[in-house]
C-alpha cells in the first residue's frame, strides 16, 4: 500500500528540485552566454543529478548500489521536469505581453 504522506513528500521535493535546477540553469545561462541548447539540457542533468546526490533522494527506495541508479534517475527526471517548468514560464510571459 502507498503511504500518502510519504508519496506527497517525495512529490514536493522532486517539484523543489525541478524549480531550483531550472533557476541554476538559468543563472549558469546568463553567466556563461556560449551556453546554448544542447548544452543547457546537459547541464541541467548534471545539475538535477548533483542535486539528488547532494539531497539524496531516493524516489525508488533502492539500497546499496541501487540508491545511485534511484538518485540519478531521480536526478534526470527532475531536470526533465525543469524544462517543462522553462516552458511553461516562457508560456505564461509570451501570453501576458498580448
Amino acid at each position: 500500500m502507498i503511504d500518502i504522506d510519504q508519496f506527497i513528500h517525495s512529490l514536493s521535493l522532486l517539484t523543489f528540485m525541478a524549480i531550483l535546477i531550472e533557476a541554476v540553469t538559468e543563472i549558469l545561462k546568463n553567466a556563461f552566454p556560449v551556453l546554448k541548447d544542447r548544452f543547457t539540457y546537459i547541464l541541467s542533468i548534471l545539475i538535477g543529478i548533483s542535486l539528488s546526490l547532494a539531497l539524496q533522494v531516493n524516489p525508488f527506495g533502492l539500497e546499496g548500489s541501487g540508491y545511485y541508479v534511484s538518485a540519478v534517475l531521480a536526478g534526470i527526471l527532475t531536470s526533465r521536469g525543469a524544462n517543462y517548468l522553462n516552458s511553461f514560464v516562457k508560456k505564461l510571459n509570451t501570453s501576458s505581453k498580448q
